[in-house]
């Protein structure tokens, strides 16, 4: 079976979360994937993407900044979030279980296998791979992934 490819475009206005909730349990139901994770990840994710928007554009009706990419297959979902703020992402988590920010990324890192960015001048891209219930990818299939990317 051929992977499933979608893609969503939002902004920053009320109920983006469920339709991004909606699309990326669409995206996956049917796989071997715990959907409320591939959820969770999505919502950290675009939690992220449109702070850093909201930062760096000025929203007008017709802009939809933040765009999402999802590959899914049996072995591995393959979830890109871009946003158009070049600047690099934040370290991680400094403030602990009780920060009021910063702990996001760190719930995506013990979900995925991997996760890394990409830059461009006008924005850039976090990806994420989480491997399907019971798959172990290995590290020249992740390698083969990036290099798709």
């Amino acid at each position: 079976m051929p992977p499933r490819r979608s893609f969503l475009a939002l902004r920053d206005r009320p109920g983006v979360i469920h339709r991004l909730r909606a699309f990326a349990g669409a995206a996956v139901t049917g796989l071997p994937y715990a959907v409320d994770e591939i959820e969770l990840i999505a919502v950290e994710l675009v939690t992220n993407a449109l702070r850093h928007a909201a930062r760096k554009l000025t929203l007008t009706e017709d802009l939809w900044p933040i765009g999402v990419e999802m590959t899914a297959d049996h072995r591995y979902v393959h979830l890109a979030v871009s946003d158009p703020d070049p600047q690099p992402m934040p370290a991680g988590d400094t403030g602990g279980l009780l920060a009021e920010h910063g702990r996001g990324l760190a719930i995506v890192d013990d979900l995925a296998v991997a996760r890394w960015a990409t830059y461009t001048r006008h924005g850039k891209t976090v990806h994420v791979i989480v491997a399907g219930s019971g798959v172990t990818l290995t590290p020249g299939e992740l390698e083969s992934i990036r290099e798709l990317q």
